[in-house]
């Protein structure tokens, strides 16, 4: 029933719409005037179209078929068959705890909470807990603090 409805409002409003006269011939002025794209155009295209899709599956094949990608290569890395998947993912965890540890001002107190020294971390927690510090721990350091300095807070 709705659907019949709203179906005659619209036939009912759109038979009240009328274009005005001098749009209609613009329009109709407008599309007179659209010409075909002539046939040597449209092999020139298809052409380029066919060269450019040959381009582009050549590229892919090239990507997907380079020994490199399974080799592990990289720009300043050498190829060498000896140099097993363990000691490719040791070399990569050492450059990102070099570069963490470059770049993480909480490296530190991370090497003595590693270590099993909890005193600089819980000395920290009690400043923090006392007074609103502008460094506040890191959610990994305030999860040990939490596990291991309860007691002194």
């Amino acid at each position: 029933m709705k659907r019949d409805h709203w179906e005659q409002a619209y036939r009912r409003a759109r038979e009240q719409l009328r274009t005005p006269e001098p749009l209609e011939t613009k329009i109709l002025a407008g599309m007179r005037a659209v010409k075909p794209i002539p046939n040597s155009n449209r092999r020139t295209s298809r052409l380029l179209s066919r060269t450019a899709s040959g381009f582009t599956a050549v590229a892919i094949a090239v990507v997907l078929l380079h020994p490199a990608q399974y080799l592990g290569a990289t720009p300043d890395q050498r190829i060498s068959p000896q140099i097993s998947e363990a000691a490719r993912g040791e070399r990569f965890r050492q450059k990102s705890v070099a570069v963490k540890a470059a770049t993480d001002s909480w490296q530190p107190l991370r090497l003595e909470v590693n270590a099993g020294n909890y005193m600089q971390l819980c000395a920290h927690w009690r400043r923090q807990q006392g007074a609103a510090t502008t460094d506040a721990l890191p959610d990994d350091l305030a999860a040990e603090a939490r596990k291991h300095c309860r007691i002194l807070h």
